[in-house]
């Protein structure tokens, strides 16, 4: 891959922020009035943005760019990004690409480097044609490993859109973040032994709409016990389907497990070895 970046070796203090951790619809949704939906409105704690992440070491490496990109920074202190990794094509994953573009064209700095598949890759440019000269694109491979700020990234295939990926991080510690994914393919699982924190897609409550794309929570707390991951945090949350279900009643829900399933909420900080 040319001209990708490469820092060598681990650095310590590395974090991960999650930016946010909603579904395409967000809650609350303007035209829903379910009870998550109220109590996201009663209590901000429970409102949860399109999903997105930072890994935040000496550098900023986003992963994804939600429609609501511009706050989410704002909200977290974010004075700048160094590069964006791209999980796959869907509007609620890249819609927040053009709030990037006059951090080069302010700044002024050079394009800002973009890591994605040929299916992501080639919708970017789709879209956002008008930043042609603001992106620097590279192509990631499925599997194919590549190191920024320290922390290793490896591509691998997810459930989902045609070209979708997760993320497998590696600092000290093994993470795998997967926020749009059905059952996993076996050669995905197989590179995921010994994850330290596993960051799953958990959409739905109750029935599956969509099982060859998506997770509900009961799947993605089986996946994890499958895995044998140390410490889970449910993810891509839409909490309106099957049945509505708060955050209040779904902390509860989880509460047997001893905290070794958490749910994500957006501003949450997971600090890295």
């Amino acid at each position: 891959m040319s001209g990708a970046e490469h820092t060598a070796g681990h650095t310590a203090g590395h974090s991960l922020v999650f930016l946010g951790t909603g579904a395409s619809c967000g809650v609350p949704s303007f035209y829903c009035g379910c009870k998550a939906c109220e109590e996201a409105r009663d209590d901000p704690r429970a409102a949860r943005d399109c999903s997105d992440l930072l890994v935040v070491g000496a550098q900023h490496t986003l992963i994804d760019a939600a429609p609501e990109l511009r706050t989410q920074l704002i909200r977290e202190r974010v004075g700048h990004i160094d590069r964006l990794l791209l999980t796959h094509e869907h509007f609620d994953h890249i819609g927040g690409i053009p709030q990037l573009e006059f951090l080069v064209r302010l700044g002024p700095r050079p394009p800002l480097p973009l890591y994605a598949g040929a299916q992501t890759l080639a919708a970017v440019e789709r879209c956002f044609g008008f930043m042609s000269d603001v992106l620097e694109p590279h192509l990631l491979e499925a599997f194919a490993t590549v190191e920024f700020d320290g922390v290793v990234y490896t591509p691998l295939p997810a459930a989902h859109s045609e070209g979708a990926f997760g993320f497998l991080i590696e600092t000290a510690q093994k993470v795998a973040y997967f926020p749009d994914t059905g059952p996993l393919p076996p050669q995905t699982r197989e590179r995921l032994d010994g994850l330290d924190v596993l960051i799953i897609d958990a959409t739905f409550n109750g029935r599956n709409w969509m099982p060859s794309s998506h997770h509900t929570i009961d799947e993605a707390i089986a996946l994890a016990h499958g895995l044998g991951v140390r410490h889970t945090y449910l993810t891509h949350l839409t909490m309106h389907y099957d049945e509505p279900i708060t955050r209040a009643e779904l902390e509860e829900k989880l509460g047997p497990y001893g905290g070794d399933i958490g749910l994500a909420f957006d501003g949450l900080r997971l600090t890295l070895g």
